[in-house]
C-alpha cells in the first residue's frame, strides 16, 4: 500500500492523500483558515496537513511520500520574505528523504489525467504562469536537490514560465509534446498573450477585483441590445496560432457592469476560439480524441463546452479542481506514479466529497440556536427526505449540510443552498439575495443522470458543473428559474453511486410527481468560504432567508426572523431610474415623497411584487419608516 501527501504552496493552497492511486482526501486551506482563496508560497504551518491526514484516516508516520509544488519559487529568488519553508514549519522536516518537488504544470496535467479513467489521452494544461525555471523543463526531484538549485549563485541567465503545456499520458506516464512560456512585462494586467490573461485582465477591469472570472463568465451570457463596441475580429489576428492584438485595450468600463456586456461576450468568445484552438492542437499532437484539461481556464464553462463539440474530440474530462488548489491532488498522484513499480490507473472519477465530515447538529444543539426539530428524531431517511422534498416542492429554501466537504470550488449537494424551479417563486432572485450577489448571477440545476437528456441537451454527465446545457423548448418555461438569462445551466448530474444523498433526495421529489430538479447554489455567504462548523451553519441560516436547514440526520426550522422579511413598493408608489452610469440614480416615488433606492433591491422589485430584505438595513429601513416600502 503506497500512501502520499500531496502539497499545494501557493494561491488556493490546498493538501490531499493519495492512497493506491485514489485519491482519498483533500481539503483547501481556506476551508479551515476562512480566508477566501487563502494560501501563501511556502511551506507553513497554515496548511491543512492535519486536516487532510485525519480526512484520510491516517497519519504522517504511515505516508510513504511527500510531494510539494512551489508555484511562485523562483531561481536565484528564494529567501528574504520569501523562503521555501518557515522557521516555526513543525509539520514534517523539509529535507525529509520522502519529500520531492514537481513542476507546476505537470501537477496540473496529473491531476487531471490521474481522475479521468482514461488509459492514454492528450492533456491540456492553461493558466496564467506556472512554473519558473532555468530551462522550461518539467522536474520530479527530491526537495533537497530543489532547494540547492533554486538557492544557487546564478542569477545572470534566461528564465522560462510556463504558460501552456501539452501532454500525452500513457498509464501513469507523461511525455511533454509542446510548451509555451510567458514573456516578461512590466504590465501584466493589460498586456494580454493568451486565453488566461485575456480572461484575467478583463475581469479584473470590469469588476475592479480579483476572482472575478466567474463573473465575467456570466455577464457574457445577458442580452445585448446595443452596437458592440468590441468584436472577436479586433481581439484575435487568425493564424496558427491565432494571436491576441494590441490596441483593443482603449476602453471604458462603466460603474454597473451590466453595462459592458458587449465587452464581455467579445471576450467570451475570443477565449472560446483560442481555447478550442489549442485543445484542437493537443489532439493532434497527442495523436489521441480523448483529452483531459487542467488549470484555472478550465473553469469557464463555454470554453468546457466548445472542446466537447469538437469534432476532433470524442471524450473530455475536467476535474472538480481544475485550478490550482488541484495541484495538490497532481503532486500525491505523480508521487504514486513515481514510487509504485507497477501504478493502476482506476476508473473516472466523478465524486468530490473528499473533505471532512459534515459536524453532527443534534436536537439540543440547534435549540440553543433558536432552531427547531421540523421531524422527528425518530423519522427514518425515507420519511426525512420525503419531509424535506415536501418543503423544497412547496416553495422552501433548504440548506443541506451533511456528509463530506466538496474539494472543488463548486458546491455539490452537501454545502448546498437548495430550491426547487417550480415550487419556489422567484427562485433565482431569492438565492441570489441570500448570497448577497448581482441579480443576474446564475444558479445550477441539478438533475440524475439517467433524466438529464428528458430536461436538457448537452454532454452525458456533468458531475462537477463543468459545461454548459441548453433547457429543451418544451421545458424552457417551467425550468426559467433554473436557467441563465441566455437559456443555458450549468448542469449538475447525479448518480446513486457518487451522489447518493442528492439523488436520494431528487428521488423523494420525483416520487411527490415533481419535475426531478433542483437548483443549487454553494452554502455561504459573500466573500467567504464554503462552510465547514455547525456552528456556522446554523449562524447563517438563522440570519438568512433560508427556510430549512438539512442534515443527515434532521430538518430544522430556524427561529423567526422579524430582521428578514417580505417587502413591496406601498400601493401607488413607483419605480424609476434616471441618468446614465456612473450616475445612474434610483428612486421609489409616491404623491407624497421619494427616496433613493439600492440598484439590487430596485432590479429585484422590478421584476416581482416583493423582494426579501433586511428591515434594519439602513436605507431599507428608511423607505419602511416613509412608507414607500411595506411589509407583507
Amino acid at each position: 500500500m503506497t500512501t502520499v501527501l500531496g502539497i499545494h504552496c501557493g494561491h488556493e493552497a490546498s493538501c490531499a492523500v493519495v492512497r493506491d492511486g485514489v485519491v482519498v482526501a483533500a481539503i483547501q486551506q481556506e476551508r479551515v483558515s476562512r480566508t477566501k482563496y487563502d494560501g501563501q508560497e511556502c511551506l507553513s504551518n497554515r496548511l491543512p496537513v492535519p486536516q487532510v491526514l485525519a480526512a484520510a484516516g491516517t497519519s504522517l508516520a504511515d505516508v510513504d511520500v511527500i510531494v510539494s509544488s512551489f508555484q511562485a519559487a523562483g531561481p536565484a529568488a528564494v529567501g528574504l520574505q520569501r523562503p521555501l519553508f518557515t522557521a516555526d514549519f513543525t509539520h514534517f522536516d523539509p529535507f525529509d528523504e520522502r519529500h520531492f518537488v514537481v513542476s507546476h504544470h505537470l501537477a496540473h496535467a496529473a491531476c487531471a489525467a490521474a481522475l479521468s479513467g482514461f488509459a492514454t489521452a492528450a492533456v491540456l494544461v492553461s493558466d496564467s504562469a506556472g512554473t519558473s525555471s532555468r530551462d522550461g523543463a518539467d522536474f520530479h526531484e527530491p526537495f533537497a536537490e530543489f532547494f540547492a538549485r533554486y538557492t544557487a549563485d546564478d542569477t545572470d541567465r534566461t528564465l522560462f514560465t510556463e504558460l501552456r503545456s501539452v501532454y500525452r499520458f500513457d498509464a501513469g506516464r507523461f511525455d511533454l509534446l509542446a510548451r509555451d512560456f510567458s514573456a516578461p512585462h512590466n504590465q501584466p494586467d493589460v498586456h494580454v498573450q493568451g486565453e488566461a490573461s485575456l480572461y484575467d485582465n478583463v475581469a479584473r477591469y470590469l469588476f475592479r477585483k480579483e476572482h472575478a472570472h466567474g463573473q465575467l463568465m456570466a455577464l457574457a451570457g445577458l442580452p445585448f441590445a446595443g452596437t458592440p463596441r468590441l468584436s472577436t475580429s479586433e481581439l484575435i489576428a487568425p493564424g496558427e496560432p491565432p494571436r491576441v492584438r494590441n490596441g483593443w485595450q482603449l476602453l471604458r468600463g462603466h460603474a454597473d457592469p451590466v453595462d459592458d456586456v458587449d465587452i464581455a461576450a467579445a471576450v467570451q468568445d475570443a477565449f472560446t476560439e483560442l481555447v478550442t484552438y489549442q485543445a484542437r492542437r493537443a489532439v493532434e499532437l497527442a495523436g489521441e480524441r480523448r483529452i483531459c484539461c487542467a488549470g484555472g481556464v478550465f473553469l469557464n464553462l463555454t470554453g468546457n463546452t466548445a472542446i466537447a463539440g469538437l469534432d476532433r474530440v470524442d471524450d473530455v474530462y475536467v476535474p472538480s479542481c481544475p485550478h490550482d488548489a488541484g495541484i495538490s491532488v497532481g503532486a500525491a498522484f505523480l508521487g504514486y506514479y513515481r514510487h509504485d513499480p507497477a501504478p493502476v490507473v482506476r476508473d473516472r472519477v466523478r465524486s468530490d466529497f473528499l473533505g471532512g465530515q459534515a459536524e453532527e447538529i443534534g436536537v439540543e444543539d440547534a435549540a440553543r440556536h433558536g432552531f427547531a426539530e421540523a421531524v422527528s428524531t425518530s423519522a427514518t431517511t425515507g420519511k426525512l427526505l420525503h419531509h424535506a422534498a415536501q418543503t423544497l416542492v412547496g416553495g422552501a429554501v433548504v440548506a443541506r449540510y451533511g456528509g463530506r466537504a466538496e474539494f472543488g470550488p463548486r458546491a455539490l449537494g452537501n454545502r448546498s443552498i437548495l430550491c426547487h424551479p417550480v415550487g419556489c417563486r422567484d427562485a433565482r432572485s431569492k438565492l441570489n439575495t441570500i448570497k448577497g450577489r448581482q441579480w443576474w448571477r446564475p444558479v445550477a440545476p441539478i438533475v440524475r443522470v439517467e433524466d438529464v437528456a428528458t430536461y436538457f441537451t448537452g454532454p452525458a454527465e456533468s458531475p462537477f458543473m463543468n459545461f454548459n446545457f441548453t433547457v429543451r423548448p418544451e421545458y424552457r418555461d417551467l425550468l426559467a428559474e433554473a436557467l441563465h438569462l441566455d437559456g443555458t445551466a450549468r448542469v449538475q448530474t447525479v448518480t446513486a453511486a457518487d451522489n447518493p444523498a442528492v439523488y436520494r433526495l431528487l428521488c423523494a421529489v420525483a416520487d411527490l410527481g415533481a419535475v426531478p430538479v433542483l437548483i443549487n447554489t454553494s452554502l455561504n455567504g459573500p466573500g467567504e468560504p464554503i462552510l465547514e462548523s455547525g456552528d456556522d451553519v446554523l449562524r447563517f441560516v438563522r440570519e438568512t432567508a433560508v427556510d430549512y436547514l438539512l442534515s443527515d440526520a434532521h430538518l430544522f426550522a430556524p427561529p423567526d426572523r422579524p430582521d428578514v422579511v417580505e417587502a413591496g413598493p406601498k400601493p401607488g408608489a413607483v419605480l424609476a431610474a434616471f441618468g446614465h452610469d456612473p450616475d445612474r440614480r434610483y428612486l421609489i416615488s409616491d404623491a407624497e415623497a421619494s427616496a433613493p433606492v439600492g440598484r439590487d433591491l430596485f432590479l429585484a422589485l422590478s421584476g416581482a411584487p416583493t423582494a426579501t430584505v433586511d428591515r434594519h438595513e439602513p436605507r431599507v429601513a428608511k423607505l419602511l419608516e416613509m412608507g414607500l416600502l411595506v411589509e407583507h
